[in-house]
């Protein structure tokens, strides 16, 4: 849809070049009003009043997308790709906010992810300048209908919010304050008339993708007063901000956000981008008692500093409203921190629309990262809808011609490889059938995978994945713990397993879920052609990589063999291979693929107690280790090295309900219309408990384990088809509680 088409003879306007959040209103008159619902697009994020009350509580609205087209030349490595455009709006019924007679819209816009300058990391990513556009549709109660739309007859000023950025945060001066600027009374005599602007040329959207909130708010700790300021501990990472409040009338009011401390109590920055990326806000000219916060950004901390001239109210958690839909607990520790701990470290990531790699220092939407959590996101929160936007993000950073995938939905540079990446538009929407039954989607999405395969066979030699794109880096794995084998390890590699033994093993797994997808839709004949490429790809792997004396790949470093077992090479020498390894080991080492890939191939060939045990461990390369060093947020590395708050080790979180508790589907099913209940009962697990919420319904299972004997508890909302199966033994259930015991 067209700018024209979605707002009709709106035009798009804006605040001097200079002005990054103004305050613009728009007077008009109303009566006998039915209906009222407008259609409105502030870029990038924009706050809605109308006769001076605020409109929902959506925060950092619209979505974050790829907006208009950029050059794409001036990002961080040059990308010649043509990729695709959306840009999202909102649409609300405001009926009950217009009055008979004279009304008054206003609107605050600020910068968000359109025109972020500032942070340079990955070159220059804005879009441009900030814009504003609506329709107000009005049906009266006589039948007649009108429209308020914005034009050249609105006006603008320099609202108190003088500075903002998504990454770095914001200042406020409330000398610049227009109390009352969407009311109709109000004396505009110091604003000016907007500009005009050219509409975006971009393709149009209703916004159906759950908007960040307030979810829920913290009582602050106070830790230490430090003397000009006091250093306060919400208690857990989270993604929002303090609120403050000063102590005096006129007061300079100055707060920082960080992960941690140090031992003085003084925040360090260290692993939230160090000072070149503080998260501060600076409140001047305020008024006692009055509560105090940003606008147009999130922040991602534990602890924050506040200037002693005020104090903190509260600590208003954000992020996407998601709703928690699962639940976990067992009697082992471990599995219950790590249940919780990616929960809120995913949620931490999911801002705008786009499930993030951290919510701090990069913020970006990764589809490394994102593909490997999708399905724990899936089957853990009400996430349909907010899947269901990033699957067009990725979508649209595909080049359209040559098949290209980025490593960032939507795209704003950011590094990765070719297929861990890349593969997300394979993976997800997969993941998203399997989860929610919509076969519409592969359908739409199965040519745009075999263009990615197109342009994978590009990148190949002899049946190898060797290259991306020139100039830009090309990851297989990602955050193994090279430390314990490797003195000093390449940054860029981080990993010692084979990037192109990676890479063209995850193609074939990809391609291999092509061929089920076209079976899935009825359209075989679209991958006719794969089954043969696919054994060029597995012979090439195996002449290049595998060991006929070990019975390994690429010598088994960092899970290599996991990643052949799960394309089919190898055979059971190769399982018993990979079992003797990290039984020996006792440990995971890692990166953030094989971690996920190694303990569903154990899982899945009847090795469940190695892979409770490795998940479970309590060495330098743990959930463990994190836990007793005090994480409340998945670290990005297996050590406390960079971020703090990276949900993509977390994927693995998923098997907590499909292995340990045995919810899974049977063979064909999707959107759990055929689900099969099937434990992995392992030692060191006597007690678990745990549901999940599918679109069919809740299907919940505990067990709890004696010397002899296991007593299950199955409960099913009424029309699962679901039958429970137990060392080759299947009972069909029914609707409601079913409990029932077997020995041991």
């Amino acid at each position: 849809m067209t700018s024209n088409e979605m707002f009709g003879g709106a035009v798009w306007v804006a605040p001097a070049k200079s002005c990054t959040a103004p305050y613009m209103r728009k007077e008009f008159t109303a009566g006998g009003v039915k209906k009222a619902e407008i259609t409105i697009c502030g870029l990038g994020f924009f706050e809605l009043f109308i006769n001076g009350e605020r409109v929902g509580d959506d925060l950092l609205v619209p979505a974050n997308s790829q907006y208009e087209y950029r050059d794409l030349k001036k990002l961080g490595y040059p990308i010649m790709d043509t990729i695709s455009y959306r840009i999202y709006c909102m649409k609300y019924d405001v009926t009950s906010y217009l009055k008979d007679g004279k009304n008054a819209l206003g609107v605050i816009l600020g910068n968000g992810w359109y025109n972020q300058c500032l942070n340079e990391d990955e070159g220059d990513v804005t879009y441009g300048r900030i814009k504003l556009c609506f329709r107000l549709d009005i049906e009266k109660s006589d039948g007649t209908r009108g429209q308020v739309l914005s034009g050249g007859d609105m006006l603008w000023a320099q609202s108190e919010i003088t500075y903002n950025n998504i990454y770095k945060g914001e200042r406020h001066d409330y000398a610049l304050e227009r109390d009352g600027f969407s009311k109709a009374d109000f004396d505009a005599s110091g604003f000016k008339p907007v500009e005009l602007l050219p509409a975006p040329e971009s393709n149009f959207c209703v916004q159906t993708c759950p908007a960040d909130k307030v979810i829920r708010t913290i009582e602050p700790k106070l830790i230490k007063d430090l003397g000009d300021v006091s250093i306060y501990d919400a208690g857990e990472a989270i993604t929002g901000y303090a609120l403050v409040t000063p102590l005096s009338d006129g007061a300079e009011v100055t707060v920082r956000y960080a992960d941690e401390i140090l031992d003085d109590c003084t925040l360090t920055f260290r692993s939230t981008g160090r000072e070149r990326k503080l998260q501060q806000e600076v409140f001047k000219n305020t008024a006692a008692g009055r509560g105090y916060f940003p606008r147009f950004c999130w922040h991602a901390f534990r602890y924050f500093e506040v200037s002693n001239n005020a104090r903190p109210v509260e600590v208003r958690v954000i992020h996407a409203d998601c709703p928690v839909t699962s639940d976990f607990e067992s009697d082992n520790e471990i599995l219950n921190w790590l249940y919780k701990t990616f929960l809120r470290t995913q949620l931490d990531n999911m801002h705008c629309g786009v499930p993030s790699d951290c919510p701090h220092i990069e913020r970006l939407g990764y589809t490394g990262d994102g593909q490997l959590c999708a399905e724990a996101a899936m089957l853990m929160l009400d996430s349909r809808e907010f899947y269901r936007k990033w699957l067009w993000d990725i979508a649209d950073c595909q080049d359209v011609n040559n098949g290209h995938v980025q490593h960032t939905a939507p795209f704003m540079g950011g590094g990765g490889g070719p297929s861990g990446w890349g593969g997300a538009i394979v993976v997800v929407p997969y993941m998203f059938y399997r989860c929610y039954g919509e076969k519409e989607i592969l359908e739409i999405f199965l040519p745009k995978m075999l263009k990615y395969f197109e342009y994978m066979q590009s990148r190949s030699e002899s049946y190898l994945v060797w290259r991306e794109e020139e100039g830009g880096w090309c990851l297989g794995d990602w955050c193994a713990p090279v430390r314990y084998e490797k003195p000093e390890p390449n940054f860029e590699s981080r990993c010692l397993i084979s990037e192109t033994y990676v890479n063209t093993a995850l193609l074939v797994r990809f391609m291999q879920m092509a061929v089920e997808i076209s079976e899935i839709i009825g359209r075989p004949e679209m991958t006719a052609h794969l089954p043969e490429l696919i054994e060029k790809y597995k012979r090439a792997i195996t002449v290049a990589y595998y060991s006929p004396m070990t019975k390994d790949f690429n010598g088994n470093i960092q899970g290599a063999n996991s990643y052949a077992i799960d394309i089919g090479l190898g055979g059971e020498e190769t399982v018993r291979s990979t079992v003797m390894k990290y039984e020996r080991m006792g440990r995971l080492d890692t990166g953030i693929f094989a971690t996920d890939i190694l303990s569903r191939v154990l899982f899945e060939h009847g090795n469940a107690q190695l892979a409770f045990e490795l998940i479970t461990s309590r060495s330098e390369t743990s959930f463990w280790y994190m836990m007793t060093h005090g994480a409340t947020t998945l670290w990005e590395d297996w050590q406390p090295e960079r971020s703090l708050n990276h949900p993509m080790f977390g994927a693995l979180t998923r098997y907590l309900f499909t292995y340990l508790l045995g919810i899974r589907q049977r063979e064909g099913s999707a959107g759990f219309e055929k689900v099969l209940i099937s434990p992995c009962l392992v030692n060191g697990l006597d007690r678990a408990k745990g549901h999940i919420t599918t679109v069919n319904g809740k299907i919940g299972v505990s067990f709890v384990r004696t010397e002899k004997s296991v007593e299950f508890t199955v409960e099913l909302d009424e029309g699962i088809d679901a039958v429970f199966e137990l060392n080759g033994t299947e009972k069909a259930l029914k609707a409601g509680v079913n409990v029932f015991k077997a020995e041991l």
